[in-house]
C-alpha cells in the first residue's frame, strides 16, 4: 500500500513543455495531506473493527458458558424430576403395602375376635344349659319334697 511518506518523496523528471512544478507540489501536498488522514482514519477503523471482533469473540464465549450452563441447569432440573417420580412411586408402593399388610392384620384380628365370641357364646350356652339342667333338677328335687 501506497504511504504518504511516497507521495511525498516521489520525483518526476523535469520536460521543457511540462506542468508547472509549484502548481504540482501544493496539489501533491494536498494529496499528501488527505492520503495521510485517510490511512490514519483507515487504521483507526481497522482497530475499531479488532476490538469489535474480541467483544463479539468474548460475547460468543459467553453465550456458549450460558448455553452449557443452561443444557446442564435443565439435565439437573430433569434429573430431579425424574428422582422425585421414582421417590413418589416408592412412597405409594411403600404405602400400598403397609396398607395391605394392616388390612390383613385387621382381618385376622377380627377372625380372632369373632372366634373368641363364638368361643364366649358357647361357653354362654353350655353355662346357660348347666344352669337350666340345674334349676331344673331343683324343681324336681322341691316338687319331691
Amino acid at each position: 500500500m501506497l504511504k504518504p511518506v511516497d507521495i511525498q518523496n516521489q520525483e518526476f523528471e523535469k520536460k521543457l513543455k511540462g506542468y508547472d512544478c509549484d502548481a504540482v507540489d501544493d496539489f501533491l501536498d494536498i494529496v499528501i495531506q488527505d492520503y495521510d488522514t485517510l490511512c490514519k482514519e483507515n487504521m483507526a477503523l481497522r482497530e475499531k473493527i479488532d476490538l469489535l471482533t474480541e467483544t463479539v469473540d468474548r460475547y460468543k464465549d459467553i453465550e456458549e458458558t450460558i448455553q452449557r450452563s443452561l443444557e446442564v441447569a435443565q439435565q439437573s432440573a430433569q434429573d430431579i424430576k425424574n428422582n422425585a417420580n421414582m421417590e413418589a412411586e416408592a412412597i405409594i408402593n411403600r404405602a400400598k403395602l403397609d396398607a395391605t399388610r394392616l388390612a390383613r392384620q385387621i382381618d385376622e384380628e377380627h377372625i380372632k375376635k369373632h372366634q373368641e365370641m363364638l368361643k364366649v357364646k358357647q361357653e354362654v350356652e353350655t353355662y346357660r344349659a348347666r344352669i337350666k339342667t340345674v334349676c331344673e333338677n331343683l324343681i324336681k328335687a322341691i316338687d319331691e319334697v
